[in-house]
């Protein structure tokens, strides 16, 4: 837990960024699960990035196990994309593939056959596409609110916290993402 932010003589940042929530209780916008056999924890991702298509709420950490099982995946980077009428949403799964990989349908066939499987039909994706890259911040923590924001034509005012910001670039104007 930091304890302050530079730049902040007066802690103002720091207590709006952990302690606006719930006043006089530390709130870091983490999901974990507590293991009560072993007392260990498993973070399971950001609260900021749960995902709500159909009233349906999940953590995108649920699809990445799924797809985190798959030799051809490298990495991936689930998201929401909400109609331009914020009447509802839908799921776009990017995946990152390992060198050998070539992304096809028998790919997106399979990702969605086992999310179906190990979770429900609720949480396949609407859409699964490639990408070269995944936007982490520099303490190596995946950016998803980044990409969203990208996707939905927003500005990203903190690229100065990512390590690779120019991985960004790729999820501009994506033509399958248009007219939602």
């Amino acid at each position: 837990m930091p304890t302050k932010f530079w730049n902040d003589p007066q802690g103002l940042k720091y207590k709006k960024a952990y302690f606006s929530a719930f006043p006089g209780i530390w709130h870091h916008g983490d999901y974990c699960r507590f293991n009560s056999q072993t007392g260990g924890i498993v973070m399971l991702g950001r609260s900021d990035g749960t995902l709500n298509p159909n009233g349906v709420r999940f953590g995108s950490s649920e699809i990445y196990n799924i797809v985190e099982t798959f030799k051809e995946i490298q990495d991936s980077v689930c998201v929401a994309q909400r109609k331009q009428d914020n009447s509802e949403e839908r799921v776009i799964l990017f995946l990152k593939l390992s060198s050998e990989t070539e992304f096809g349908e028998d790919l997106v066939n399979n990702v969605k056959t086992c999310i179906r499987k190990y979770l429900t039909a609720r949480h396949v994706p609407t859409m699964i596409l490639p990408c070269t890259d995944i936007p982490y911040t520099i303490s190596g923590k995946k950016v998803e609110v980044a990409v969203r924001q990208t996707i939905m034509g927003q500005d990203v005012i903190q690229k100065g916290a990512l390590a690779n910001p120019d991985s960004l670039t790729q999820y501009k104007d994506i033509p399958e993402l248009q007219n939602y």
